[in-house]
Formats: C-alpha cells, structure tokens, sequence
C-alpha cells in the first residue's frame, strides 16, 4: 500500500504540467481550435485543440513549451526558424539534424510524406493509361514535346475546351445575354463528347500534370516547415514526452549533448517536467 502511494505520488500529470506552464507566466487554454492546428504557441500563451486526443496532450504542451523556449533564447525564431548551433550550443550540426530528422519522421507520419508518395504513384499510372489511348492515334506523341494535333482541333473548333490546356476549372461570362457558364475538367467526357478521345485524353494528361506539379510544390512547403530547427527541436521534446526510450535510441547523439546542456540549466527550467517524469 505505501508502494502504491509513493508511486500515485511520484506521477507527473497534464494537470502538474499546466501548472508547471502557468507558474512559468504561461497561459494554457485547451478549449481552442488552435488556429486548426493541434497545438500553437504565441509569446506566453499556448492553445491545445480541443480535438486533440487525452493521450497527445501531454506532448502537445512539450512541442509548444519547447517553441517558447526556443523563442527565448532566439528572438525571430517563430518567423525565421532558429538554428540548431543555437539550439544545442555547438558549431556540428551535421549528426544532429540527421537524427533530428528521424525523430521528426517518428513523432509526426505525416512528415514521411506517405500520402504524396501514395497520390503520385496514381497520377503516373494514370498519365501512363492516358498516354496508350493517345498513342493509338498518334503513335509518335510524347509528352516533352509540343502536341500540334490538339492545337490544330482547337484551330478549326473554337470550343471552350481550349482553357483545359491551362485551367481545370471555368467560368466564362457570354457577351450577349451576359449568361455564365462553368466547365470543368472532370465533366470532359460529358460535356465535349464531340471531341476526339486521344484529344481529350491529352486534356486530362495536362491536368494530371498540374496536379502533379501543385502536390511538389506542396511537398517542398511543407518539407521547409518540418526542417526549419524550431520545429527539428520542438518534435525532439515533443517524442521525449511521449516515448522517451524510442528517441534515445534514434537520436543517441542529440541526447547526450541535449541532457548535458539541460543539466546545465540551458533551456531553464524544461528540466523540471523532465526530471519529474525521469526521462534522463
């Protein structure tokens, strides 16, 4: 029975955590939409979502509390992203940001980007299906080159389809009876069956590739954003609340220098949450 209590005694809660925030001039709300965001930090307050699951709130408070710390020790960290010679007070960062990366790709899935490697795999085997249906009438296209059969279509037909070469979606106003009229790319077969189907399966190839090419883009945005060393050091802390034992064994190196520098009273009293759920 002593046992038991001495435990109960020892556990470190979400509640201890807010009240460690709030003793830290920190205002904690968890009744927010967060901006849409899971959690987010502003100068001395932190909003975690209210549909963010019990079991990610303790390390929802960690990501943000380590965002707070960083912007402590650097000043533009919220709009420059901060530096990990900072951040773990050494000029070799090279180790580190590998093992940050990992423990990024562990604590957030979405940073692995499997859902963009899944839609990409679909556009290519769909661009690859459209490209047999226009090879069976023009054996020699090939999509680096300029496809003279659909310019000449659109030269002698003056058909609204033409803005699919360039847009997915339109809305175009008659000059007349100032009536509008909406097309979109989806509804090709449908509303310009006239159209030969190589021609049309030419549209819908630029399409695929637009497509293709906003999902890059995408990708890059969001890859900066994981990579910036505000957010690297924000989902290290965040992975040492939630599974402690997992991230020394990715990040050996970044802990050992990181616990060192905590230690040290570096990034103030961060150490207190983590000695209290004895991570180190």
């Amino acid at each position: 029975m002593i046992e038991l209590l001495e435990d109960k005694k020892n556990t470190f809660t979400e509640h201890d955590l807010i009240e460690f925030l709030n003793r830290e001039g920190i205002t904690v709300k968890t009744n927010t939409k967060a901006r849409g965001h899971l959690g987010i930090c502003f100068k001395n307050r932190i909003d975690v979502s209210k549909k963010a699951s019990k079991e990610k709130r303790m390390s929802i408070l960690a990501h943000e509390y380590a965002h707070k710390i960083h912007a402590d020790m650097e000043k533009d960290a919220f709009k420059k992203g901060g530096s990990l010679e900072k951040l773990f007070n050494t000029t070799n960062t090279e180790t580190l940001k590998r093992e940050l990366v990992r423990v990024t790709h562990f604590v957030d899935e979405n940073s692995v980007f499997l859902e963009f490697h899944k839609k990409t795999k679909e556009i290519i085997a769909k661009i690859k299906a459209l490209e047999v249906i226009i090879r069976q009438e023009y054996p020699d296209f090939k999509r680096s080159k300029d496809f003279k059969p659909i310019n000449a279509y659109f030269k002698k037909h003056k058909s609204n389809a033409r803005y699919f070469l360039k847009y997915d979606r339109v809305k175009l106003l008659t000059s007349i009876f100032r009536k509008e009229e909406y097309f979109d790319i989806n509804n090709l077969d449908k509303d310009f069956l006239a159209i030969p189907e190589s021609l049309r399966a030419f549209l819908k190839l630029k399409s695929l590739q637009r497509y293709q090419k906003r999902l890059s883009a995408k990708k890059s945005r969001i890859e900066k954003y994981y990579n910036k060393p505000t957010e690297l050091f924000a989902r290290f802390i965040e992975g040492l609340f939630s599974d402690p034992e997992k991230i020394k064994a990715i990040a050996p190196h970044t802990c050992a220098i990181f616990c060192e520098l905590l230690n040290n009273g570096y990034y103030g009293n961060l150490k207190i949450p983590i000695k209290k759920l004895n991570i180190f």
